[in-house]
């Protein structure tokens, strides 16, 4: 099966014509499926993922297919579904990767369908509207538990953006002050001071900020100033053991990696305070936004949750039912007592008469 192209398609090609068995699970032979017949239930949750695969596959030429399962009332078919309802329901959960007792997401498709194929195998309507109940009460009470899992988050969040949109408007007004002082120095001829020295031309000045680059050693988390241009120091910083950075450094610092073009550093420079007043639009944009979420999160926060009303309706539901299903065990156990007693009496009926002489029983029976 696994050989040459001959050796995988030639059985497919003979069990399309109905003969032969398939091979081993997971082999997508039959491309004209219409509809699929499960005639038992497997004992494992994949078997059921791999019998429907066999259908809902890419390769079957019908868009629209059936899929149909038989059980029997009053039978173990019943306790089956069970298993798997039980087994699909675990496995839901562990494919999410959170705490089964503490978080869980919502019910699975296969899940409920496994518990209304197991409501169907039993004979008390009573039961079916329970398993139904059950699972929407399940279903409400995780949307339920994520409405507040959310509404925490955002409580969180309502806390925390003060400090932010207060720390936003700090960085608005330093770029503010940076740009006015770049301002300052616009359109004027290159002028820039590197260790001491002053220089006029871009090759030059290159060059020394190159040298000085090279031979400054730092520590991490060590800065020291190189410079002045157009009213910012300018500071090598080395921000860890490989990294080291040049800060042009105003009310805000802003960071420049530097290469081995003279000129090109030179550039680079000049554009980061170029880029200032970006900086300001984003930083803006950034506030207005930030405000947009705080209305937005508060009002989230004041909504109630959408299905609570619908979830007392299922939870009382689902008290009548439970109740209703204790009496009639109640009432299955009187019955069998009565049978018992009964059958206890007649005992020691028997026992008396087997007792009596048959004259007695005679003149009794007179």
């Amino acid at each position: 099966m696994y050989g040459s192209e001959g050796s995988v398609w030639k059985p497919a090609a003979v069990m399309r014509q109905g003969a032969g068995r398939l091979p081993y699970t997971g082999t997508n032979v039959q491309d004209r499926l219409i509809a699929a017949h499960h005639l038992d239930c497997p004992w494992r949750p994949s078997d059921i993922t791999q019998r429907d695969g066999r259908i809902l596959r890419q390769g079957n030429r019908n868009e629209v297919v059936q899929i149909f399962r038989y059980v029997t009332k009053g039978t173990f078919d019943a306790y089956l579904w069970q298993i798997q309802e039980q087994k699909l329901r675990y496995i839901s959960q562990v494919m999410t990767g959170k705490s089964i007792s503490r978080s869980c997401e919502d019910v699975d498709e296969t899940v409920l369908s496994a518990a209304e194929v197991k409501a169907i195998a039993t004979a008390n309507p009573l039961l079916a509207e329970k398993m139904q109940v059950d699972n929407e009460v399940i279903r409400l009470k995780l949307l339920k538990s994520n409405w507040h899992n959310e509404r925490m988050m955002l409580e969180g969040r309502i806390k925390q953006y003060p400090k932010l949109i207060e720390k936003i408007q700090q960085d608005i007004e330093d770029l503010q002050t940076d740009i006015r002082l770049s301002r300052q120095t616009y359109n004027q001829p290159f002028c820039i001071e590197l260790d001491g020295k002053t220089f006029t031309e871009r090759s030059k000045a290159g060059e020394m900020l190159i040298l000085l680059f090279n031979m400054t050693a730092l520590q991490p988390d060590e800065s020291v100033r190189i410079g002045s241009y157009r009213g910012f120091e300018l500071l090598l910083a080395r921000n860890s053991l490989y990294n080291m950075q040049l800060e042009i450094k105003g009310s805000k610092s802003y960071a420049v990696d530097l290469g081995e073009s003279e000129l090109g550093n030179i550039s680079r420079i000049e554009n980061a305070i170029e880029k200032i007043p970006s900086l300001l639009q984003a930083a803006e944009q950034k506030q207005v936004d930030m405000h947009e979420q705080l209305n937005a999160a508060q009002n989230e926060t004041e909504k109630p949750f959408e299905f609570e009303l619908k979830l007392q309706e299922m939870v009382a539901r689902q008290s009548q039912i439970n109740s209703a299903l204790e009496f009639e065990e109640l009432q299955g156990q009187n019955v069998m007592i009565d049978e018992s007693s009964e059958v206890e009496v007649q005992s020691e009926q028997d026992m008396e008469e087997m007792a009596l002489e048959p004259g007695e029983l005679e003149q009794q029976m007179l």
